[in-house]
């Protein structure tokens, strides 16, 4: 069996190619370019903040219900579809009328967490959504592992139905609806399927 051996030969320069100062010439002048045209981008963090878009996945948020209570009802789906386990939940019995239980412990270790939002979009009650901060640092690895009490806010409102009890937990408010348009739309959000 014989090798088949190519031989490569550098290509020939010629003498303008060989002085080099043309191609240093119009490097610089690319450079001087953006010199003149300069617009800069950075921006000077703690006093300016940067834009966002809208569908940015920043930190985790835990929306408020209409009483400013939690609306999180330990089910538990979004630490089974987190696929780094940086959810854990731990659940407690709840007071409340349609709500079975609620986080007594509700923890996203940030060290582990990747922001896929799997988790938001597990949530079968609009429970935990993608906030827009991004401020994580941390001296200490403690620091990393957020609980229930640092994701709350109650500025964010929620009003996607609760649970699968959301129409007695509407009847249990004692909420009398006259009006038909009224049924209708809580028809629509509550999940009532049948007229009694």
């Amino acid at each position: 069996m014989t090798i088949k051996i190519k031989v490569l030969k550098h290509p020939e320069l010629t003498w303008y190619e060989k002085l080099y100062f043309p191609q240093i010439i119009s490097g610089l002048l690319i450079t001087i370019k953006h010199l003149i045209r300069f617009k800069p981008i950075t921006i000077q963090y703690p006093e300016e903040v940067k834009e966002l878009p809208e569908r940015y996945r920043g930190i985790h948020v835990l929306p408020a219900d209409d009483e400013g209570e939690i609306r999180c009802v330990a089910c538990k789906l979004c630490e089974v579809a987190c696929p780094t386990q940086a959810i854990s939940i731990v659940a407690e019995p709840a007071d409340d009328y349609g709500i079975e239980r609620r986080p007594k412990v509700y923890n996203i270790d940030f060290m582990r967490c990747v922001f896929c939002g799997f988790c938001v979009e597990a949530c079968p009650c609009d429970a935990l959504r993608m906030g827009m901060k991004y401020e994580l640092s941390s001296y200490n690895r403690a620091g990393l592992v957020h609980t229930k009490e640092v994701f709350f806010d109650p500025n964010v409102k929620s009003h996607a139905p609760r649970d699968n009890a959301n129409f007695l937990y509407e009847m249990g408010k004692g909420e009398i609806l006259d009006n038909p348009e009224e049924i209708d739309k809580v028809k629509e959000l509550t999940g009532m399927y049948t007229e009694s």
